[in-house]
């Protein structure tokens, strides 16, 4: 009974020393995951909410999505499911930031048209992922999923 006293307390000792270090960074979670950070970004998100300055604009990118390969390599794409792995629009190349608080999203479209979005991330969670960002005045919330 002893050794079973003594393998919980040990149990319970590592188990106190390892939660802090992997604890919630996010303001929306999760607390834990078994899941690494770059497991739980990488995926084809479609969008469940779209918000500028609070106004829905969700309908916009009902057929859209944004698939962020594990590579480091980003598509956005047309279309819904299963076709939108058929019709990629401008590929480019995401990364975490900021101590990875951020992902920042580099497209490339055509020879001389680049852009960048860099985005706070409020919750990374397997299959559930919402980014904030701001242009000037103006705040962007993406709420994303994955639904397979």
């Amino acid at each position: 009974m002893k050794q079973l006293h003594k393998k919980l307390a040990v149990m319970l000792l590592i188990f106190t020393l390892t939660v802090p270090l992997s604890c919630k960074k996010y303001d929306d979670g999760p607390w834990f995951s078994i899941y690494s950070k770059k497991e739980r970004a990488t995926g084809n998100w479609r969008f469940n909410r779209v918000r500028e300055d609070g106004v829905d604009k969700t309908e916009e990118y009902a057929t859209q999505s944004v698939n962020m390969l594990g590579n480091g390599d980003l598509y956005w794409a047309q279309g819904t499911y299963p076709n939108s792995w058929e019709t990629y629009g401008i590929g480019g190349e995401w990364r975490f930031a900021s101590n990875k608080e951020k992902i920042e999203m580099h497209f490339f479209s055509g020879v001389n048209n680049e852009f960048k979005l860099v985005w706070e991330i409020k919750r990374l969670a397997y299959g559930d992922m919402r980014l904030e960002r701001h242009e000037g005045e103006k705040k962007i919330e993406w709420r994303l999923y994955t639904p397979y």
